[in-house]
C-alpha cells in the first residue's frame, strides 16, 4: 500500500487537524431493534457528542526526521481519539435483547441456568467450534484498490474489492468447519440507517439477521479529507481495510454459529459485567480474525513502510476502551486489543483467536 500513489500534494504536510471547534467526535451507540442487535464499527463523525482535547495546536513546518515524527504524532492525537475509540454497539453482546433472561457467562456458572442444554451447547460452540481447527489462512493475493477515498464511488470500489478478497479467504475456512458459506450482502449508506438490527444506527456495522455489512461511506470520506498528509491518508486506508475485516469477521462468526451462541450466553448472563466480558470476547475475536486476513495478505496488499507503522502503532496498538472515556468496557483494553490482533497477524490461524477460552485478564 505504501508504494502506491495517492495524489498527495508535494512537500511536507502538517499533522491532521481537529474539528474547527477544537473537539473530537466520540463514538456513539446505535439503538437496538426488536430482532437482533447490530455489531457496529467506526467513528460517528456527524454527531453532537465531543471529547475536548484542548483545541488545535499551533502548526510549524519542520522538515526531515522531525517532520516524520510529528506526522505520526499528529496521527496519534487524531487517530486515537477520532477513529480508534471503538465505541458503538459493536457487539451483539453490547446490550441484551428485550426480555433477556439471566444465566451464566463463561467461567462463572450460575446454578440456575448453567446446566441447561442451551447454555451447554452455546458454550461448546464458542469454545470449541470447528473453525478453530481449520489451520492457518493462506494468502488469496489480495491487492488494495488504488483509489483515493475522497468520494462515494471510490469508497464503494475500495470496500467491494477488499470484501471480495475476504470472501475468497474465509469461504474455504467456513466450509472446512462443515458450515455453509454465503458471502455477506453489502449496503453503503449515509445519514442514519434503518435495518432489521438497528433503528437509527450512525456508524458502520454488521447485521446477522440480514447477513449484511452496512458500511457508512461518508465517514471514510471525512477521515480522508481531514488532512492531505501521508500519515492521515495511510491511516484512513488502513482503518477502512481493518473495519471491513472486523465486520466480515462478525459474518464468519454468524455463519459458524459463534455469534448466535455468544448472544445466547449474553442473553442469559447474570449481570452487566458478565455481558460486557462476553462482548469483549466477541469483539476481540473479530479484531483478531481481521488481523489474520491482513497478515496472510500483507505482501500482496502492500502493508509495508508507513502503512505498517500506522497499522501497528494505531490500528493495533491504540484501539481500546480507554478511548471511549466514560463509556462501557465492551470492546477490550488497548493491551488486550494489541495482544489479540498481534496473535492473528502473526500466526494467521483462527485457533489463535479463541478468545472464549482465554483468561479474563486477556480480555480485559
Amino acid at each position: 500500500m505504501s508504494d502506491q500513489v495517492w495524489s498527495e500534494p508535494p512537500g511536507p504536510h502538517p499533522p491532521p487537524a481537529a474539528l474547527p471547534d477544537g473537539s473530537i467526535p466520540l463514538y456513539r451507540s446505535a439503538a437496538f431493534g426488536e430482532d437482533q442487535p447490530p455489531v457496529g464499527w467506526g467513528p460517528d463523525l456527524g454527531g453532537d457528542q465531543h471529547f475536548r482535547h484542548g483545541g488545535p495546536q499551533p502548526r510549524r513546518r519542520p522538515t526531515g526526521l522531525l517532520l516524520s515524527m510529528l506526522m505520526l504524532g499528529g496521527v496519534a492525537v487524531f487517530v486515537v481519539t477520532v477513529a480508534l475509540a471503538l465505541r458503538e454497539s459493536d457487539s451483539s453482546a453490547a446490550a441484551p435483547e428485550p426480555g433477556a433472561g439471566r444465566a451464566a457467562p463463561l467461567g462463572t456458572p450460575d446454578d440456575s441456568k448453567a446446566g441447561t442444554p442451551q447454555s451447554q451447547a452455546a458454550t461448546r460452540t464458542v469454545t470449541a467450534d470447528a473453525l478453530y481447527a481449520t489451520g492457518p489462512q493462506k494468502t488469496v493475493g489480495c491487492q488494495e484498490a488504488p483509489v483515493p477515498l475522497s468520494k462515494q464511488a471510490n469508497v464503494k470500489l475500495y470496500y467491494s474489492n477488499v470484501v471480495a478478497c475476504l470472501s475468497k479467504a474465509w469461504a474455504p475456512k467456513v466450509q472446512a468447519a462443515k458450515d455453509a458459506f454465503a458471502p455477506p450482502r453489502l449496503v453503503y449508506w449515509a445519514g442514519v440507517a434503518q435495518t432489521p438490527c438497528a433503528a437509527g444506527a450512525t456508524v458502520s456495522f454488521y447485521c446477522g439477521t440480514s447477513q449484511t455489512l452496512y458500511l457508512k461511506y461518508t465517514d471514510d470520506i471525512k477521515l480522508w479529507s481531514r488532512s492531505p498528509d501521508a500519515a492521515n491518508r495511510a491511516f484512513t486506508r488502513m482503518w477502512a481495510t481493518y473495519t471491513a475485516g472486523h465486520e466480515y469477521a462478525h459474518h464468519v462468526q454468524q455463519l459458524t454459529g459463534i455469534l448466535t451462541a455468544a448472544r445466547q450466553l449474553q442473553y442469559d448472563a447474570p449481570d452487566e459485567d458478565a455481558r460486557l466480558e462476553l462482548s469483549r470476547r466477541l469483539e476481540l475475536q473479530a479484531s483478531c480474525l481481521s488481523a489474520v486476513f491482513a497478515g496472510a495478505n500483507q505482501s500482496s496488499y502492500g502493508i509495508t513502510g508507513l502503512d505498517m507503522t500506522i497499522y501497528q502503532k494505531y490500528v493495533q496498538g491504540q484501539t481500546g476502551d480507554e478511548n471511549n472515556r466514560g463509556g462501557p468496557r465492551d470492546h477490550g483494553a488497548r493491551a488486550s486489543h494489541q495482544y489479540w490482533t498481534g496473535r492473528g497477524f502473526t500466526t494467521l490461524d483462527s485457533v489463535s483467536c479463541n478468545t472464549f477460552t482465554a483468561t479474563a485478564g486477556k480480555v480485559s
